[in-house]
């Protein structure tokens, strides 16, 4: 019997774009605050409900967000935002971070939700977090106490779920205590993350799996989420797996940035975690842009003007100055219909540099013509059968 992918996959996922925070906290210079704002109000033009926005850790540690309160400011100017109509997700590991956030709260600019990482195996919890999953559980509490007084969601983002950089493949079992564990503080909403791209798909799809055998009786326990990074150019495959398995939203990083948090930031090194702890600096999220277009191709309906996250991909290598990873700001999404550009008659409006790369401007996607396509095919069989009818109709009268 074959199988039935089609099947199993859900009709739509939710989107959240981690840019602002996760993806320009690995970054080696400072991002003007001008910058991540403009950035932010774009994905919510193109379609975004839920943004990461900023991390109220210690400026020291993440310079990138020493701009945490101003860019909160910036976003309440925005329209959608004061209307409810988008979540503002926000970061803190520490009190003093959920202190930060709930003093923008009370002064009427705060998140909605703040996450928190406590990671699955001590080894890497002592690299990122500076203690145990042991002696980081002391604190929890306070910052359930702090978020509940205050108004906001709070998020248990749980690190190295399919494997550590520091100590290997880590047992589900990891994962699954300290979800009850949060249950019982009263938390609700977990994110399980591929934190340095461990993963594989069927250790994704198993441990995914397995999460929804343990908690999916809970209607309100969130934790369907797919977060990978992409160290080993498995990212798309484990965010297919995990979403074949049940995971209902999605967390990625336009121009696949994201990872530890940079040791050198303009010029100054000791930030950050401290030196890098993978075997390689390629440690981003998954890429929005190829994430988008390949649900889009399966039929998945993200919710996103897809085109216009492949032009801010573009705008986001102008920032940088430098090519970045993602394939679809060069190639652009496969086309669906014979396009007027590519046609042999056509000029060369459309030819690409070479050697660079290539982005497809959705210009180029404007279908030929019945009379361009007459022209291309004269004289022998059509070999696209819609469009042979569309052209024979046209004839007919």
């Amino acid at each position: 019997m074959a199988f039935d992918m089609r099947g199993i996959l859900p009709k739509k996922v939710d989107m959240l774009e981690l840019l602002a925070r996760d993806g320009l906290q690995h970054a080696n210079k400072v991002i003007p605050a001008e910058t991540k704002v403009w950035f932010l109000e774009q994905f919510i033009k193109a379609g975004y409900k839920h943004v990461e926005v900023t991390n109220f850790t210690h400026p020291k540690i993440v310079p990138q967000h020493t701009d945490a309160e101003d860019i909160l400011q910036r976003m309440w100017q925005i329209d959608e935002v004061k209307k409810g109509k988008v979540q503002l997700v926000c970061y803190g590991m520490t009190k003093r971070a959920f202190e930060r956030a709930a003093q923008t709260k009370q002064e009427g600019y705060g998140p909605h939700s703040v996450a928190f990482t406590i990671s699955t195996e001590d080894i890497h919890c002592k690299r990122n977090a500076g203690r145990t999953r042991e002696e980081y559980f002391d604190d929890i509490p306070e910052f359930v106490r702090v978020a509940k007084a205050n108004g906001f969601e709070i998020i248990m983002a749980l690190a190295c779920v399919y494997g550590s950089p520091c100590a290997g493949p880590v047992p589900i079992e990891n994962t699954i205590e300290l979800m009850e564990r949060g249950l019982d503080l009263g938390i609700r909403r977990f994110t399980p993350c591929d934190t340095t791209g461990e993963a594989n798909p069927l250790r994704t799809y198993e441990y995914m799996s397995k999460l929804i055998d343990k908690f999916g009786k809970h209607e309100d326990v969130k934790f369907r989420v797919a977060h990978f990074h992409d160290a080993r150019g498995m990212g798309l495959a484990n965010y297919m797996a995990c979403i074949m398995a049940g995971a209902t939203t999605v967390e990625a990083s336009l121009g696949q940035g994201g990872g530890q948090p940079a040791f050198v930031v303009s010029g100054v090194p000791g930030l950050g975690s401290g030196p890098i702890y993978t075997n390689s600096d390629i440690v981003g999220n998954g890429a929005t842009e190829d994430i988008l277009v390949m649900l889009d191709e399966m039929g998945i309906d993200v919710g996103v003007d897809i085109d216009k996250m492949l032009q801010l991909g573009r705008v986001l290598e102008w920032v940088y100055q430098e090519p970045l990873r993602p394939y679809t700001t060069k190639s652009g999404r496969p086309i669906k219909y014979p396009t007027e550009w590519n046609l042999s008659t056509t000029n060369l409006e459309y030819m690409p540099p070479y050697k660079e790369g290539y982005w497809a401007m959705p210009g180029k996607y404007k279908p030929a013509s019945v009379e361009a396509i007459e022209r291309e095919f004269k004289g022998r069989k059509f070999r696209w059968d819609p469009f042979e009818k569309q052209v024979k109709g046209k004839k007919d009268k």
